[in-house]
């Protein structure tokens, strides 16, 4: 008999926390161990399920498979862009910041007139006029090879640090900068982690209240043709990755 989505969900946050089925069920206060819920075999009672909620602000209806919502957390973040600027129809503007504008645009997010005089552009599409979209120029080489340096990524506003969906890439705003990072939430930690595709960069964790704004990856614009293979284009980025490193130590 196949477990019900409950009993998944159950055993998928125990393992989360890092917990034994004992320790677990201490937590919980519904006896000895979870595995009788686990396996199905004892129905889930109102007072774990409270629990789940009021420890773990773990939302009822994600357990059962009726949210995809899986925090209820009433300190969660709310991270909207502070200022956006508007079209003559009264459409909000998609603002480009050129590496040059990133360097400047953690210490202006409430300034009018810095957003004023970034270049922007609209697109007559339906799926750009229902929300805040803000196109930011690509730096680095830590996402290769989806998405390369130089590039634009046209990002949509999040509003709440809960309805990040893991594992998608983001643009992540900071005290630090910009940073382009494939994001997971840590929601039990208050954390984001940020994870780069490139395995030579690292990975790190980000707290909740370090987070300025978070925009999500809708599409890019890019000069590049997929005429090479990934492989090719990956050899030839690391190369010129090899060549910097060896002019820095050269330097040292």
């Amino acid at each position: 008999m196949e477990l019900s989505i409950q009993c998944k969900r159950l055993r998928q946050i125990r393992e989360e926390l890092n917990q034994t089925q004992s320790s677990f069920a201490e937590q919980l206060g519904v006896g000895s161990t979870t595995t009788e819920y686990e396996r199905g075999r004892t129905k889930l009672t109102g007072k774990l399920v409270l629990r789940l909620l009021s420890d773990y602000n773990i939302n009822p209806l994600w357990l059962y498979g009726e949210s995809e919502q899986k925090y209820l957390d009433p300190r969660s973040k709310e991270v909207s862009p502070s200022v956006v600027t508007v079209d003559s129809d009264g459409f909000d503007n998609i603002l480009m910041v050129n590496e040059k504008a990133a360097a400047g645009y953690t210490g202006n997010l409430d300034n009018n007139d810095f957003f004023e005089r970034l270049p922007s552009f609209s697109f007559p599409i339906p799926e750009y006029r229902n929300a805040t979209f803000r196109c930011f120029q690509v730096e680095g080489y830590s996402m290769v090879p989806t998405i390369l340096p130089s590039e634009w990524i046209i990002t949509k506003a999040v509003e709440d640090l809960n309805q990040i969906k893991d594992n998608k890439i983001y643009v992540v705003v900071d005290n630090e900068g910009i940073r382009i990072k494939q994001v997971r939430n840590e929601q039990h930690m208050r954390s984001l982690t940020l994870i780069s595709l490139n395995e030579e960069y690292g990975t790190e964790l980000l707290a909740y209240e370090e987070v300025k704004e978070l925009w999500e990856f809708h599409s890019k614009l890019t000069k590049e043709l997929a005429i090479q293979s990934t492989k090719q284009k990956l050899d030839v980025i690391y190369e010129d990755i090899k060549i910097v490193k060896a002019k820095i130590l050269g330097q040292g």
